[in-house]
């Protein structure tokens, strides 16, 4: 099974949403994938963001993760890594797992920015830029035959 690894800061916002719109979305295709996130800076005891939750709750979706730092076994098991933005791929550049290390724009054609501290608007269109994404993302996938 193709395994993706999304990858964002602190776990709380973007790559938790990406994960959850991505597996009910293969899951309702009838795909299959391994879809994990992870993030940079993780704190013990961090939580994903209520607003993030109720972005996600607005598209029907319900976000079930628990923040996790990313680790070098996790980049190492991952058959792509995709983080969010271009400069959390160029704080994993000397890693040995770079090569199969892509940002959102390289992926979709645009950065996602962090909503991280913003209001509830600010998050309902990460979650909206985050479903967009996550059509090209399938279909990259699709069409490379890794899905």
């Amino acid at each position: 099974m193709y395994r993706l690894l999304l990858v964002c800061t602190g776990n709380s916002c973007r790559s938790p949403m990406l994960e959850t719109i991505l597996k009910d979305k293969l899951k309702k295709a009838n795909k299959q994938a391994e879809i994990k996130s992870a993030g940079l800076a993780v704190k013990p005891g961090d939580k994903v963001t209520k607003e993030a939750r109720d972005a996600l709750k607005s598209l029907g979706l319900v976000i079930r993760h628990k923040p996790t730092a990313l680790t070098a076994k996790a980049l190492e098991r991952a058959d792509t890594v995709i983080t969010m933005t271009d400069e959390q791929k160029q704080y994993l550049k000397n890693d040995k797992c770079f090569y199969k290390v892509f940002s959102m724009r390289e992926v979709v054609g645009f950065n996602v920015p962090d909503p991280f501290g913003f209001g509830t608007r600010t998050y309902g269109e990460c979650a909206y830029v985050l479903e967009k994404a996550s059509d090209i993302i399938i279909e990259n996938l699709i069409k490379a035959g890794k899905i």
